[in-house]
């Protein structure tokens, strides 16, 4: 199957699975997200949608659907939009701009804030990857004394001039493209929006700029908005409503003639004598504050930006610090950028837990995914298949990345290894940024990659055993039922309501439980009566008696029973039983390597078939096109490919291997299974008879209790689907 019928295949099955063409407002792409805007959330199942192939994970955020696709985003959102176009030709509500959004219903205004910033400055990543890697070649060369930088001493060559105009223009024409993409997204005309963010950048103006008054020392200038963002932003959303509310009240040839010449002659004014100098105190302020908080001590900004970068990811909020970050990077003058410098190494410590899950994985296929999830950031820097696709779901490999990306960050801040340009997302494109630092960079990120890979290794199991299993649900049931202490477990068990914040949802239930228990604890201190009793009235009365309560709760600490003495063996007993499934853990883990050795089996075997598959298919459709041919020869030689791919036997004898070690597989698998539910049983029945003693002491059913350590201890068998749980943990 080709790479552009397996992106078809990818996009209907979206389409399938989020309720068809006419359920979708929008869509659109940043780096490695597809976002979707729906009509209806209700037609679409998360769930549903991450069991597709070919994507590495998808999460509601902000209002939208995001679909993690990778490096391929750009081309599988073209083919969805192009899907959408001609399912939907002919019908009125064709659009594929993101018209109205911010009128959304039922979304916040920071969700929608957050949504906007996504869509705005989604286009500007590729081109401001691309003007990077320029930059980035261009140092480079001139490194290699290959290229010069044309001056006044030395002008260089025809090449050097036109690469260093190639260079130079691209992060002062950023503005241009951020009123583009603002424009764009709200609904306006965007050739006129260009043109006005052009004339913005206009070299007609002095760089040196005009003074236009000053506050204290800050002087206030006319000139090129170059390098910078938030001007360009403000005056978009300016112009997309302005354009609108001219094309509302308008005639139509007014507006024909109005629109652009009131867009471009007013728009230029206020972008210069208004916009301008407010928008330059708020980024200026912004770039200092920044500034600041990237020079604490101790490399501790840093730190702060290598530990949160990555949760800021999953949040989708990356994005505005990024540019942020990007803005006082193009400044003129400035200092390398510890922020993304610490940002990259954040994301070489992600990609480094995912390198070890495919590491420690046993399963062939879960090795080869977290290599492919891992692969795209590794060469640019996008972590989002990495995250989504392998390391939140497994949820230990996200945190220890997260942990390697901190030290990573504090590492770059404590040396002050700053990037100078800007090549890439990070990974080894990220590398191009670099000048002077270079050596320092590529030590600190691999060092994190390798934190990464060591730190997830040591504390991410692939298989809960049933002890660790166990031990979690006897921490519960101790917590539950108060198995432990002198104290007696009623006694406990009411301190627990005296402690209990009161609210209107659960003073009733808080009210009848205390009534149920009173009676039995009076019986073993008749004097609490009066207390209990005026405990009770206040909760009824909605009043609270802090002195009443501590003198309560010191009385109930004195009420040391016998059947407490009892759950408190038998608690011990049950530690005991459940410390003793390490030795079942041996048979699990006999039975889990033959499971996986079946299921790499099968893998192997199926992807024998598809290449056989793809080959004959390959030798069928060359023969076709040849039989096609006036050419005798030709017809002749299409006719022995048609047979040859009737016949085919490519990879026979490898197909045949595997098929025979399934088969043996499988009887040890089946075998091992019938010694592995016998071993469950046999230790299931252990805990539960000690549970039933407990349950005779509290005169209670523990139910649910004992459920859940059945799930425990039969937990691969139900992982296998060989036996259905007996309740759903949630």
């Amino acid at each position: 199957m080709s790479k552009n019928q397996k992106q078809e295949i990818l996009v209907q099955n979206i389409l399938d699975k989020i309720g068809g063409v006419k359920n979708v407002k929008d869509v659109y792409h940043c780096a490695t997200r597809m976002r979707i805007t729906l009509f209806s959330d209700q037609a679409a199942d998360i769930k549903e949608i991450k069991t597709i192939s070919n994507i590495s994970g998808a999460l509601w955020s902000n209002g939208e659907l995001q679909i993690i696709i990778g490096p391929e985003v750009s081309t599988v959102t073209n083919l969805f939009k192009t899907k959408l176009k001609s399912e939907k030709s002919g019908e009125k509500d064709v659009s594929f701009n993101t018209n109205g959004l911010i009128k959304e219903q039922n979304v916040s205004l920071w969700k929608r804030f957050l949504k906007s910033v996504s869509a705005i400055f989604g286009p500007l990543i590729p081109f401001l990857i691309g003007v990077g890697l320029i930059m980035a070649l261009q140092q480079l060369l001139l490194r290699m004394g290959a290229v010069v930088i044309p001056s006044d001493t030395n002008k260089g060559n025809a090449f050097d001039i036109i690469l260093n105009v190639i260079a130079g223009s691209g992060f002062k024409m950023m503005g241009v493209i951020a009123m583009w993409s603002t424009v764009r997204y709200l609904g306006g005309k965007t050739p006129i929006a260009i043109a006005l963010a052009l004339i913005m950048i206009s070299p007609i103006l002095p760089e040196a700029g005009i003074k236009l008054f000053s506050i204290g020392s800050w002087e206030i200038m006319l000139k090129p908005f170059y390098s910078t963002i938030l001007v360009f932003i403000a005056m978009g959303v300016v112009v997309a409503y302005a354009q609108k509310t001219m094309d509302r009240y308008f005639n139509p040839v007014a507006n024909f003639i109005l629109n652009p010449f009131l867009t471009l002659l007013i728009g230029g004014l206020l972008a210069f004598f208004v916009m301008g100098p407010i928008m330059g105190v708020i980024e200026n302020a912004m770039l200092i504050g920044f500034n600041w908080f990237m020079i604490m001590p101790f490399g501790m900004g840093a730190l702060i930006v290598g530990l949160t970068w990555q949760p800021l990811v999953v949040l989708g909020v990356h994005n505005i610090l990024f540019f942020a970050a990007t803005t006082a990077l193009v400044q003129p003058n400035a200092e390398p950028s510890i922020f993304l410098a610490a940002a990259f190494a954040a994301a070489w410590g992600q990609m480094g837990a995912t390198i070890a899950v495919c590491i420690k994985s046993r399963k062939t296929i879960d090795k080869s995914a977290a290599f492919a999830a891992a692969l795209p950031g590794i060469i640019s820097g996008p972590t989002e298949s990495c995250i989504y696709g392998v390391n939140l779901p497994k949820g230990t490999p996200f945190v220890t990345g997260v942990i390697a990306g901190g030290i990573g960050g504090w590492l770059i801040g404590i040396f002050s290894v700053g990037l100078e340009s800007l090549a890439g997302l990070g990974g080894i494109v990220g590398f191009l940024a670099y000048n002077k630092n270079l050596v320092g960079a590529i030590i600190i990120d691999l060092a994190t990659f390798g934190l990464g890979i060591l730190i997830t290794c040591l504390l991410w199991k692939e298989d809960k055993t049933e002890k660790s299993l166990a031990l979690k649900t006897i921490s519960k049931f101790n917590k539950q039922e108060f198995l432990t202490k002198d104290v007696d477990f009623k006694s406990q068990q009411f301190i627990k309501l005296i402690k209990t914040k009161v609210n209107t949802k659960n003073k009733s239930s808080i009210i009848s439980l205390a009534n149920e228990i009173k009676d039995e604890l009076i019986k073993f201190n008749p004097e609490i009566r009066d207390n209990v009793n005026l405990f009770i009235n206040n909760l009824e009365d909605d009043k609270k008696d802090n002195q009443l309560n501590k003198n309560l709760i010191n009385q109930l600490l004195q009420i040391k029973t016998d059947r407490q003495k009892d759950l408190n063996q038998s608690y011990d007993n049950l530690n005991k039983e459940i410390l003793e499934l390490k030795k079942l853990n041996v048979i699990t883990n006999a039975h889990l390597k033959l499971t996986t050795k079946k299921l790499n089996l099968e893998n192997a075997l199926q992807k024998a078939l598809e290449i056989k598959e793809v080959k004959t298919a390959s030798l069928f459709n060359k023969g076709q096109k040849l039989i096609a041919s006036e050419n005798h020869q030709k017809y002749i030689k299409g006719n022995e490919l048609i047979q040859k791919s009737l016949e085919n036997d490519f990879q026979a004898k490898k197909i045949a291997i595997l098929d025979d070690k399934i088969k043996t597989t499988s009887v040890s698998v089946d075998e091992s299974l019938i010694n592995l539910n016998e071993k469950t049983a046999e230790a299931y029945k252990n805990i539960e008879k000690i549970v039933k003693e407990i349950e005779k002491i509290k005169k209670s059913k523990l139910d649910s209790i004992k459920d859940e350590f059945w799930n425990d201890i039969h937990h691969l068998q139900i992982q296998e689907q060989t036996l259905a749980p007996k309740m759903l943990v949630v």
